[in-house]
């Protein structure tokens, strides 16, 4: 069983485990995140939603340190972006492009141990068993019966899957993952939601996950952050109606949130 480092008996880390306090970024001349100002607590599963161009990606890039802020802070785990160092604390899964790994000669346990790489180890050489770690994460997404396949062979869902894997070998406190399901077809997204809800829900792993599918993310998510350049909307789920989100996206949305008993409100 993959033990996540840092949990606290309660499930969660204690204390706030991501802040943007009053961010603004800007791409040139162009305004992409206008003085956004929110809070990740942990053990939350957190959906950022919008419509494309809205800045969530670029937010998400913020809280990585890939992009420095034009205006205000980004504070992972109570300290600045631009000074933490930390970041096996926190694991990421990109978007995956079907393109991206076509050919890739890597099998799926290497590629999960590259996760846990920490620089060069003088008599790895020497090691012929298995990674314990890399078997563990493996186990938390249900993929150790491809583990030999290489990624390539792998359909978009799995590898995925596999990636997932990758971020959580090295035990974080928080997930990031931007548009995971995207170009996965409908079983394989229900088996990633399926992990993610088991790591959220049973073992306290705080997530944040850009998402454009409004339905999965009502359902699955603690808290909703909605996004158009400036922060439109946080809280619960079931607070968001469909006008709110019709003014999100342009366009008429009815929200219909189906929970586990199958009953919706």
């Amino acid at each position: 069983m993959l033990l996540l480092s840092g949990v606290a008996a309660n499930g969660g880390v204690n204390g706030s485990v991501l802040e943007w306090e009053r961010v603004t970024f800007h791409y040139g001349v162009g305004l992409a995140v206008d003085d956004v100002s929110l809070r990740v607590e942990a053990g939350e599963f957190a959906a950022v939603l919008g419509p494309n161009g809205s800045g969530k990606s670029t937010l998400i890039k913020l809280a990585l340190g890939i992009l420095r802020p034009t205006g205000g802070s980004v504070r992972l785990f109570g300290q600045e972006v631009g000074g933490f160092n930390d970041w096996g604390r926190v694991g990421y899964v990109p978007q995956v492009v079907s393109a991206v790994w076509s050919g890739f000669p890597a099998t799926v346990t290497e590629t999960v141990a590259h996760g846990a790489y920490r620089g060069t180890a003088p008599l790895a050489i020497f090691r012929r068993s298995e990674r314990p770690d890399v078997l563990e994460a493996l186990e938390a997404v249900s993929m150790t019966h491809v583990k030999s396949k290489r990624l390539s062979e792998l359909s978009l869902g799995q590898q995925q899957r596999v990636l997932l894997a990758r971020a959580l070998v090295r035990n974080p406190e928080l997930l990031v993952l931007d548009e995971p399901a995207a170009g996965i077809d409908v079983s394989g997204e229900e088996q990633l939601y399926t992990v993610l809800r088991d790591l959220n829900r049973d073992r306290g792993l705080t997530i944040v996950l850009v998402s454009h599918d409004i339905g999965a993310m009502l359902r699955e998510a603690s808290t909703v952050c909605c996004m158009n350049c400036s922060l439109v909307k946080h809280g619960p789920p079931h607070e968001l109606t469909s006008d709110e989100l019709a003014a999100l996206y342009g366009l008429p949305v009815d929200a219909l949130i189906h929970d586990a008993l199958h009953e919706h409100r």
